[in-house]
């Protein structure tokens, strides 16, 4: 199976075989892809993944569980969260 995963404004493809990885797996790979020179590691830990639909399900889950081939998923990163609470601050 493959998947897109996003991370910032870049999209990889992830062949992910039957999808017997965790999630957590995906997106250290895609993290790794992004920031070759440090293998991710400049863009800290990943805090979870979000599909289309808005879910968010738990990093230990496995691949197949939580996507289907051809699926996209967004890697979330500490920023993201920063961003969502610097807006509510504003409120």
């Amino acid at each position: 199976m493959k998947v897109r995963v996003h991370v910032k404004e870049r999209t990889f493809t992830v062949q992910c075989g039957p999808g017997s990885q965790r999630l957590r797996w995906l997106a250290h790979v895609a993290m790794a892809r992004y920031d070759e020179k440090h293998h991710g590691m400049s863009l800290g830990q990943p805090l979870g993944v979000r599909l289309e639909t808005g879910e968010r399900p738990g990093m230990e889950e496995s691949v197949a569980s939580a996507l289907e081939d051809g699926d996209d998923v967004w890697v979330l990163l500490r920023e993201d969260f920063m961003n969502v609470e610097d807006e509510a601050a504003e409120w």
